[in-house]
């Protein structure tokens, strides 16, 4: 049994649905928007919850997207200098910047990880009449992180150079 593609598609597996969720999250911050505009321009009656959990939502959508924006290709990039070296450069190039993104993300997940186990262990809440305990919208920065590492390595486990376009 071969293990390797089986990890290589679990992993991406679990990045298109993180993609998913994001999609999800903007659908859900689409709706909360437009029900809280009606309900505070024609009803008189704003709510109380809408903009808060738009911002979780929103903050959510960025960190699950990011990763299944990697393993697409559809990230901004400066291609200027990838696309006058030769192939051969090209591919060394995109091991470096998949190597440091990796590093970045692995940095970012365990630094953004202690800091929601510290945000549970003080029980801090939002300071809003919702009071969502703050690790439960924090979640969101450690779970994508891990995400933005699997894609990386994902990356380069593929080693080609990106044409742009779809990958997935």
């Amino acid at each position: 049994m071969k293990i390797f593609p089986i990890l290589y598609n679990f992993f991406d597996r679990l990045i298109q649905a993180g993609g998913a969720i994001a999609g999800i999250l903007i659908i859900l911050t689409t709706c909360m928007t437009t029900f809280d505009v009606i309900a505070r321009s024609v009803f008189n009656r704003p709510t109380v919850w809408a903009t808060e959990l738009c911002i979780y939502a929103i903050i959510g959508s960025c960190f699950l997207g990011s990763a299944y924006t990697l393993r697409t290709y559809s990230h901004i990039t400066v291609d200027l200098l990838i696309n006058v070296v030769p192939h051969r450069v090209q591919k060394i190039l995109s091991y470096v910047s998949n190597a440091f993104g990796f590093i970045f993300s692995l940095i970012f997940t365990i630094y953004s990880l202690e800091h929601v186990l510290n945000t549970y262990k003080l029980g801090t809440t939002s300071s809003s009449l919702l009071r969502i305990p703050m690790y439960l919208p924090e979640m969101f920065l450690p779970i994508g992180g891990l995400l933005l590492c699997f894609a990386f390595i994902l990356q380069i486990a593929d080693g080609g150079v990106s044409k742009g376009g779809g990958h997935l």
